[in-house]
């Protein structure tokens, strides 16, 4: 069974690509097509997406629960030199994650899943290391608030 963490990182990966940023989009769940290697170049984003709790003491299906968005821009030097293109990504990134707030939650909706919030939170910016090079890296936090019914229950209950 699916869970709603892969639903909802599904959903942020597909807007970020769409978002025209120009780099990979990985999700931390989603697995490589076909049998190969899932990696990236040192210039990505990555989507992460967690549990955070469980808001109300209730076994069954359309639980509201809680879940932490990370995503992560990270751009290596060697493929900006002046800095414009890790500008520019968390701008698209920013923008892309503003459109969820608001009435926008619904977007992350579908595949069983209905989002009720999106909150965005703190960010971070850091230096990062890479193998053989350095880069700039952002984290972009999130909250979602939203409610899983799997396929086998009666969703118009809800």
């Amino acid at each position: 069974m699916i869970e709603p963490e892969e639903i909802v990182e599904a959903k942020i990966v597909a807007l970020l690509a769409a978002a025209g940023v120009g780099i990979d989009v990985i999700g931390a769940l989603a697995p490589a097509p076909g049998h190969t290697e899932k990696k990236s170049p040192d210039t990505y984003i990555s989507v992460f997406v967690d549990t955070s709790s469980q808001d109300m003491d209730w076994r069954g299906p359309g639980v509201p629960c809680t879940y932490s968005v990370r995503i992560g821009v990270h751009v290596s030097n060697a493929d900006d030199k002046n800095g414009a293109m890790f500008r520019n990504v968390c701008r698209a990134v920013r923008g892309a994650l503003a459109a969820l707030t608001g009435d926008g939650c619904g977007t992350l909706g579908g595949d069983d899943f209905r989002c009720d919030a999106f909150v965005l939170g703190e960010t971070q910016t850091a230096l990062e290391s890479f193998a053989d090079s350095f880069g700039m890296a952002k984290t972009y936090n999130a909250t979602v608030k939203g409610r899983f019914f799997p396929h086998n229950t009666n969703q118009e209950d809800s």
